[in-house]
Formats: structure tokens, C-alpha cells, sequence
């Protein structure tokens, strides 16, 4: 490791632990209770959507799958209509 990566490095080390020791300091307690109702409801929410985005993504796969290569399709057929107006307009 040479001079500059080490130094690079102790340099993120020291912004790292400044802003850590920074916001240990300037941190207020909070008087706030979370429920464990909560946390429970909230990750039902979180793994509901998860579920319903691989749902969506399973039942439209192939049109994903296909929407995408369409688009490197047309990509490949645009460039090779360029192409051919190039040489047509060179052998003009």
C-alpha cells in the first residue's frame, strides 16, 4: 500500500470517527416509547411489500425479460440502419 492510500485511508478513518464521536455528543435523549405492536405492524408492512414486488416481478417476468431485450433489439437495428445509409450514401 503506498503513501497516498494510506493516507487516504487515515483520513476517512478520522472523518469517520469525528462524525461518530460528533453525533454521540450532539445526540438529545428521547423520551418516546415504540410499542411492540408497532414494530411487528411495521414489519408486516415491510415484508407485504416485499412479497407483493416478487409477486408483480413473477407474474411479469417475461415481459420484463422481453421489454428489455426489445430495447437492445432496436438499439442493434438503428446502428445497423446507420450504417447501411452511410456506405449507400459513400457509394453515391
Amino acid at each position: 500500500m503506498g503513501k497516498g492510500m494510506a493516507g487516504r485511508l487515515r483520513r476517512a478513518a478520522a472523518t469517520a470517527y469525528f462524525f461518530f464521536f460528533i453525533s454521540v455528543y450532539l445526540t438529545a435523549p428521547a423520551q418516546a416509547y415504540l410499542d411492540p405492536a408497532t414494530t411487528a405492524m411495521i414489519t408486516q408492512i415491510v415484508a407485504g411489500a416485499f412479497i407483493t414486488l416478487g409477486v408483480v416481478f413473477g407474474v411479469f417476468r417475461r415481459r420484463i425479460v422481453l421489454f428489455f431485450k426489445n430495447l437492445s433489439v432496436k438499439r442493434i437495428q438503428r446502428k445497423i440502419e446507420r450504417e447501411n445509409k452511410r456506405e449507400s450514401e459513400k457509394g453515391s
